[in-house]
């Protein structure tokens, strides 16, 4: 385990000398599972963004779904999302105090398979989202295609309990349709979880990201929120 620990860190240090922008991400994660087949899952983030004169609002994200669990390996979620982008430069000028708000909407489905490894939990996750993008003067319709590999890796108890301490390394890749280049994201984040409750988690984290203007970043928040309503 101190051999994970240290080379995730020296791994953090060298991808840190090629960033250009930093960011914090805060977000808050809902489940609720209303049924052994039904649920609903909400993700809510606000992003913030420094490109090298204070920290901006960047993005704000509210997504929704229905869960439903095909099994104790595998669920699918379907629903909406609504993305608001502050701060956002008007390409038509070359004042980077011209700026606006913009809006996205997609319709988003998920699909996730998780398995253990002796004491770690594999998560597989391919989400895909249908995407209209608010532009100065039209909108843009594009697909993006994302596939994410993560782990809970539990530090100081053989299972993920109240009490507990554990690493989530992940990596993610993004690809997307209707634009100039096919890749539209990569992502390297590693954090530090503890499970407070039965009902409540907590992870800190640095995340890694690289696309085809800049590479950046961002200091991460996340709580996270899981009720189980069944008697």
């Amino acid at each position: 385990m101190k051999k994970i620990i240290i080379t995730m860190l020296l791994s953090l240090a060298a991808i840190s000398i090629y960033a250009q922008d930093t960011g914090q991400w805060g977000a808050a994660y809902l489940k609720v599972r209303l049924s052994d087949k039904l649920g609903y899952y909400g993700e809510h983030h606000l992003r913030y963004t420094d490109k090298g004169y204070g920290y901006d609002l960047h993005k704000s994200y509210n997504r929704m779904g229905l869960n439903y669990f095909v099994n104790d390996n595998f669920d699918i979620v379907v629903g909406p999302a609504i993305i608001g982008k502050f701060n956002q430069e008007i390409e038509s000028t070359d004042d980077p105090y011209d700026q606006t708000t913009l809006m996205e909407y997609r319709i988003w489905h998920q699909y996730l398979y998780h398995h253990y490894w002796g004491r770690v939990k594999f998560y597989h996750q391919v989400r895909i989202e249908h995407r209209w993008e608010e532009k100065v003067e039209y909108t843009k319709y594009s697909n993006r295609y994302r596939y994410k590999l993560y782990a809970y890796i539990p530090l100081n108890n053989d299972h993920i309990e109240p009490g507990t301490f554990y690493l989530v390394p992940s990596v993610e890749l993004f690809m997307h349709d209707n634009h100039e280049e096919s890749l539209e994201d990569f992502r390297v984040y590693n954090a530090l979880g503890y499970k407070f409750d039965e009902d409540i988690s907590f992870t800190a984290g640095h995340m890694w990201t690289y696309n085809h203007t800049a590479t950046t970043n961002v200091f991460r928040f996340t709580v996270y929120i899981d009720l189980d309503l069944r008697d």
